[in-house]
């Protein structure tokens, strides 16, 4: 055993029978080069399908990123209704609970309407008073106005009799002249003419007490006319008292009636500020009411809004909905930027100006109003994309771009392997 050791090496290192088993060797290293090759023509392959697709893919988004734009900095907008009372008092029932949905109309909050309800009586007192005291005064109006009528009667009748006293006292006046005539010449004695002169002078004064009896009735026509409108003047001033006290009645039955607060729209109730017992003011928030007309109020940037027009139809992805899309079209755009109407607006007039991209409220409308398990309401986030033009590129420019590229791509491989081509070849 000894010489086989001493001998084994002498015979590895002297025998020249070994030498021809480096071949093997070469073919073993030659495998992984055919495999790198065949790997890279896979790769090769590979790359001329992947980069045409991904040239497609890009022509595509990109056509479509000039098609449509879209922002993520959009929000759910609404009108948020603040549900106050009109009149103050303490509040006996609470009919609604937070993110209850109520009717237009519905009662939601009762007020204790015990005071008001007194106060309404007390006004309605007021007006059968003053209607009364108006009552009374046309009585007396219709009054004196029979008063005048009789007056008037009266001195047509007194009238009468002054004129039959007037041609009395004429013919009285004439039989005296007569027999004044006479007596001058001796046919009429003494007593003749004193008698002519007693019936004249009592004919005269007849008729003077006559007309100053028409006078006195006259006088009289006077007064009552005065009267007469002296109560039209109260009765005017009766019927706006009446009238004011109405108005007071009215007044008060809607303070009765406001103890009863009620839905003004159809919505969801949030934000409940008020529980039974409290004492509330008037003008204060009780709760807000969000209706279910909303809409979406998207920021977009000023060089997006170029070609933003009315009517374009946008779809809407909500976030709160895993992404569900909605359809809708623009409302209307705001003329002028955002930050020009907030609280502090920017001012560009100094020295250190940097200019910062604006962007532009934009009003998005529903076409329909979302039906969802989620109630959607204001300040939930959205992503609108809007449609401002039609897509230019038609699917046969998309496959000749891609060919194109395919060929240039599988040009740019050739030249690159054919420096290993010539190598291996030699």
């Amino acid at each position: 055993m000894a010489q086989q050791v001493e001998t084994e090496p002498v015979a590895r290192k002297s025998t020249p029978d070994r030498l021809p088993q480096r071949p093997p060797v070469r073919e073993e290293a030659a495998r992984p080069q055919g495999k790198q090759g065949r790997r890279s023509v896979r790769l090769t392959l590979l790359v001329l399908v992947l980069i045409p697709l991904a040239a497609i893919a890009g022509a595509f988004y990109y056509a479509r990123g000039q098609n449509y734009q879209s922002t993520d900095d959009a929000f759910i907008d609404g009108h948020i209704i603040n549900v106050a009372p009109k009149v103050s008092g303490r509040v006996e029932r609470v009919l609604v609970n937070d993110n209850q949905t109520v009717k237009k109309g519905d009662v939601v909050v009762a007020l204790d309407d015990r005071d008001l309800a007194a106060a309404r009586k007390q006004k309605d007192a007021a007006l059968d008073s003053t209607r009364a005291q108006e009552g009374a005064v046309q009585a007396s109006i219709d009054q004196a106005i029979a008063h005048v009528n009789s007056l008037q009667a009266t001195v047509e009748s007194d009238q009468a009799t002054a004129d039959a006293s007037r041609a009395q006292a004429d013919k009285a006046a004439k039989d005296f002249q007569r027999i004044q005539d006479l007596f001058r010449t001796k046919v009429m004695s003494p007593q003749d003419l004193d008698a002519a002169r007693a019936a004249n002078d009592s004919a005269r004064a007849q008729l003077q007490a006559n007309l100053k009896k028409v006078a006195s009735d006259q006088a009289q026509v006077v007064e009552a006319r005065a009267t007469v409108n002296t109560y039209l003047a109260l009765l005017k001033s009766m019927a706006a008292k009446t009238e004011e006290s109405g108005a007071d009645l009215q007044t008060a039955e809607l303070n009765e009636s406001y103890t009863e607060i009620r839905a003004p729209e159809d919505g969801r109730v949030t934000k409940k500020a008020v529980e039974p017992g409290d004492y509330v003011q008037t003008g204060q928030a009780l709760f807000a009411l969000v209706p279910a007309d909303i809409w979406v109020t998207a920021n977009y940037k000023e060089n997006q809004i170029g070609l933003m027009r009315s009517g374009q139809p946008v779809e809407i992805e909500v976030d709160a909905l895993r992404g569900q899309k909605f359809h809708g079209h623009i409302d209307s755009i705001q003329a002028g930027s955002g930050a020009r109407f907030s609280l502090l607006p920017p001012e560009n007039a100094t020295g250190n100006y940097v200019k910062v991209v604006q962007r532009v409220p934009v009003k998005v409308v529903f076409d329909q109003v979302p039906q969802t398990g989620l109630p959607l309401g204001p300040g939930e986030s959205v992503v609108p994309t809007v449609k401002v033009q039609d897509f230019r590129y038609s699917p046969l420019a998309l496959t000749v771009l891609a060919g194109a590229t395919a060929g240039l791509m599988l040009l740019v491989f050739w030249f690159r392997s054919r420096p290993k081509r010539m190598k291996a070849r030699a």
